[in-house]
């Protein structure tokens, strides 16, 4: 199941994508309609749509971490999308500019660094990886990685903002990983029970900020738009392998990064484990795994698309922020 967050007058709100062609079925509403028509007088269905659907994914994941009844209204907008049951005021354009972060505003998100192959054996470091290659070695490396502002978050076509103080403006193609239960302590036999589900997440960072700031990493990838994240947040059971997903991302149509999460070094259990040694994960948190190899600069009027197997498709235009 995919949920996306569609930018309203009236605010965000979560929605179905691709069950109807060039549309976005909104999920509320499609929960009155639903009930409606069951024989539930329409005021009440309105009162019972938003207990049981929140507004957000974060409170949506917290009084329901299984997404019981947002299943319930998918499988019947499933079966009802060619029937005439859905009417107009269930369905929006599936415009990419009105998307937003289908994430909402989470607690925390964590960022990974360094947890992929700067180069692989026997290949020049020139970005061109495959996602058939073989993982590689596991190292003794120790885990490492940053919190990231929550202010940074994007939507997955919205412009990249370049800030003027920087010239190194470095966007990395990442999965991310979305936060179920809230979480701490968890072991790598435990940890996948904690995830409701993944995203695509471009984590954008200043290296020349960061290199100013005594390799601190949290300013220099903290500026607004660093965060891009979508198009949708897609659930576990669709993402049967998540060891096992081709990442890749262009500039201006050339193929920058071309890589598989098969090359991490630490696996996402390994990750939730050390990472909820010392934090506490709320629903709809999100860790950040890290990149692969040829993740590019850039600079304003460039165009940048990323898409993970599975995920979609973010594609947003670099402008200076003056």
């Amino acid at each position: 199941m995919k949920i996306a967050s569609r930018r309203t007058p009236f605010g965000d709100r979560l929605s179905f994508p691709e069950v109807i062609p060039h549309h976005l079925i909104d999920i509320q509403a499609a929960f009155v309609r639903r009930l409606e028509t069951s024989g539930v007088h329409r005021d009440d269905a309105l009162a019972r749509a938003r207990l049981a659907i929140p507004g957000d994914l974060p409170a949506l994941l917290q009084a329901d971490p299984e997404l019981t009844a947002v299943r319930r209204v998918f499988d019947w907008a499933v079966d009802h999308a060619d029937t005439g049951e859905l009417h107009d005021d269930c369905l929006w354009s599936d415009q990419p500019g009105r998307l937003g972060p289908p994430i909402g505003r989470p607690q925390t998100i964590w960022c990974m660094l360094a947890n992929y192959p700067r180069e692989r054996p026997g290949a020049e470091p020139s970005g061109t990886a495959t996602a058939s290659a073989p993982a590689p070695a596991r190292t003794k490396r120790s885990p490492q990685g940053c919190l990231k502002a929550i202010s940074a978050l994007a939507g997955p076509h919205d412009e990249l903002r370049y800030p003027a103080i920087s010239k190194k403006v470095d966007p990395e193609m990442e999965l991310g990983v979305v936060i179920g239960p809230r979480s701490r302590g968890l072991t790598p036999e435990t940890a996948m029970r904690a995830v409701a589900g993944y995203v695509g997440f471009c984590d954008i960072g200043s290296r020349d900020v960061s290199e100013r700031d005594n390799s601190r990493m949290d300013r220099g990838k903290g500026f607004d738009t660093y965060g891009i994240t979508g198009p949708w947040f897609v659930t576990a059971d669709e993402i049967p392998d998540p060891h096992r997903l081709r990442i890749r991302s262009w500039v201006n149509g050339e193929l920058r990064q071309d890589g598989s999460t098969a090359e991490m070094f630490h696996s996402i259990p390994d990750q939730l484990a050390w990472l909820t040694e010392a934090l506490t994960l709320a629903p709809g948190d999100v860790l950040s795994t890290g990149t692969p190899l040829g993740h590019p600069l850039v600079q304003p009027g460039d165009v940048v698309r990323g898409e993970i197997e599975g995920l979609g498709v973010i594609e947003n235009k670099v402008v200076l922020d003056d």
